[in-house]
C-alpha cells in the first residue's frame, strides 16, 4: 500500500523533528524508508543531507543534494540552501558564494536572501 501525501508529509515533519533533537540515526532510518517508498520525491533527499551536516559530514550531504540538483527538483532553491550551508561549512565558502551567485542568476528571490544571511552566519564561524 503507498503512503498517501498527507501521510508523506507527516513522516518527513516527524523525521526533522528527530534530526532537530538530536535523534539522527532514527530520522536517518525514516528518510531512507521515504526514499525507498517513492525516490523521486526530493523531501527525503533533504531530511538524509541534514543528516549528514548533523553529524559532521559534509561531502556527504554535497553528493546527496547534487545528485538530485542534476536531475532537475522542483525545490532546487531549497536544496540549494541546504548544499550552502554543507558547503560552508566544511570550510569551502568561495564555492557556497559562487553557489549563492548562481542562485541570484537564477532569479530565486527570497533564498538568495536567506543564502546572503547564512553566508554572513557562516564567515563569522570560520576560523581567523
Amino acid at each position: 500500500m503507498a503512503l498517501s501525501q498527507v501521510d508523506r508529509s507527516l513522516l518527513a515533519r516527524i523525521g526533522f523533528f528527530l534530526a532537530r533533537d538530536g535523534e539522527v540515526p532514527e530520522a536517518e532510518k525514516l528518510f531512507q524508508g521515504l526514499a525507498a517508498s517513492d525516490p523521486a520525491k526530493d523531501g527525503p533527499v533533504v531530511g538524509l543531507a541534514l543528516c549528514s551536516i548533523i553529524k559532521g559530514r559534509f561531502e556527504d550531504a554535497i553528493s546527496k543534494l547534487d545528485q538530485r540538483l542534476e536531475i532537475g527538483s522542483v525545490i532546487g532553491s531549497a536544496l540549494s540552501l541546504y548544499k550552502l550551508v554543507a558547503l560552508g561549512m566544511s570550510g569551502r565558502l568561495s564555492e557556497a558564494r559562487q553557489l549563492k551567485i548562481e542562485m541570484q542568476e537564477k532569479n530565486w528571490g527570497e533564498a538568495v536572501g536567506l543564502a546572503e544571511t547564512l553566508l554572513v552566519d557562516l564567515e563569522k564561524r570560520q576560523p581567523s
